[in-house]
């Protein structure tokens, strides 16, 4: 009886090791498959809000990539905007957690010091709540000091917080920025 349960025992985990293992690879093969798709959807977005935030000019890439050791939100892809011949401003996303998890926010700023804008493209927010950080709200930041002070009202700011989603509200602001802050020492 006892050597019947022992064999039973080994046949399932063998059988959950054959499962695992079936499930372990068509997930990679549909994960190899899918990346490059999902790369350029990205690329696209960003592209597109880019595109919305300083309009008419052609986006050359500046840095891939800009850790801070200070704690900053990292930011990629960081493109200088150029009309005309001359640089007018700079586009780049910044990387800032808010309350469900990492904000993926596209941050233009205008060579006269000013934000051109923002646009949040990715994001895991409370449905209701910060998610409506991608709706018209984040266009209060259009024209604002691009000095890397802003902040929320309950914060002494003068940045309006979405309600019941201040966590959110403060992560768009701490991404913008660090985003001004970056593109002020580029000038």
């Amino acid at each position: 009886m006892a050597e019947k349960k022992g064999n039973e025992m080994v046949r399932l985990c063998v059988v959950l090791f054959l499962i695992t293992l079936i499930s372990a690879t068509l997930l990679g093969f549909i994960n190899s498959v899918t990346a490059p798709q999902i790369k350029l959807n990205k690329e696209k977005t960003r592209g597109e809000a880019m595109a919305m935030l300083i309009p008419d000019s052609e986006f050359e890439l500046v840095e891939e990539e800009v850790v801070s050791d200070t704690g900053a939100p990292t930011l990629r892809n960081v493109y200088k905007a150029v009309k005309d011949g001359e640089t007018v401003g700079y586009c780049m996303e910044a990387f800032p957690s808010g309350f469900g998890g990492e904000l993926t926010v596209v941050v233009g700023v205008l060579a006269d010091g000013t934000i051109a804008g923002a646009q949040v493209t990715s994001m895991a927010e409370t449905p209701g709540l910060g998610a409506k950080s991608q709706s018209d709200w984040i266009n209060q930041y259009a024209g604002m000091a691009a000095d890397g002070s802003l902040a929320v009202t309950k914060d002494g700011g003068s940045v309006v917080p979405i309600t019941g989603a201040t966590i959110t509200s403060r992560a768009v602001t701490l991404g913008i920025n660090t985003a001004a802050s970056y593109a002020a020492s580029l000038e």
